[in-house]
């Protein structure tokens, strides 16, 4: 991979949006715990709020009711179908609007840096404005900056060792990456 480049060619489809999604994620503060922290977290703050709006009083009987247990029971489902309609319908119709859904997507690994073709959109960039690279079985993530990222997909590389590519981009970059 180090002589000749490396050369990604697929079509950006929407599980590349999600598992973009997810890559940004791992770079945040809770490195990806945040959607298994907001269950938890959301069911303590309705237990505290019920606690204070009692007064601070009310016997821990109370709080083990049919009453507030259902509401404990109903908060994570909730949350898990609010997610489930962003996820599948709302993250859909954004994906939908992007200039480059669906399109095909070429991009180009060299000595220099990565160039790209993306639908309408093209571009290069030196390794040194690699900024953070996230990697996981089925994709490498090359962050441009916070938000902005190079997919690629295992599926999109024709010739080479996918395996070896996190190490490559952290030879060329030095920067952090995460996997899972």
């Amino acid at each position: 991979m180090t002589a000749q480049p490396t050369r990604f060619v697929y079509r950006l489809e929407f599980a590349d949006y999600l598992a973009l999604g997810r890559a940004r994620e791992r770079l945040g503060p809770l490195r990806g715990w945040g959607r298994v922290l907001r269950y938890p977290v959301w069911i303590a703050l309705f237990v505290v709020t019920l606690w204070w709006m009692d007064g601070f009083g009310a016997p821990l009987a109370v709080y083990l009711s049919w009453p507030v247990l259902r509401w404990l029971l109903a908060i994570p489902v909730l949350i898990f179908l609010i997610d489930l309609v962003f996820r599948q319908v709302v993250y859909r119709w954004v994906f939908s609007r992007h200039a480059v859904a669906g399109k095909e997507a070429v991009v180009t690994l060299d000595e220099a840096g990565i160039a790209w073709t993306l639908g309408p959109l093209t571009g290069s960039a030196p390794w040194s404005s690699i900024v953070a690279s996230v990697a996981t079985p089925e994709h490498v993530f090359l962050f441009l900056s916070r938000i902005e990222a190079i997919t690629l997909p295992r599926r999109g590389l024709q010739e080479g060792d996918f395996a070896a590519l996190p190490d490559v981009v952290a030879a060329r970059t030095g920067v952090r990456r995460p996997s899972g």
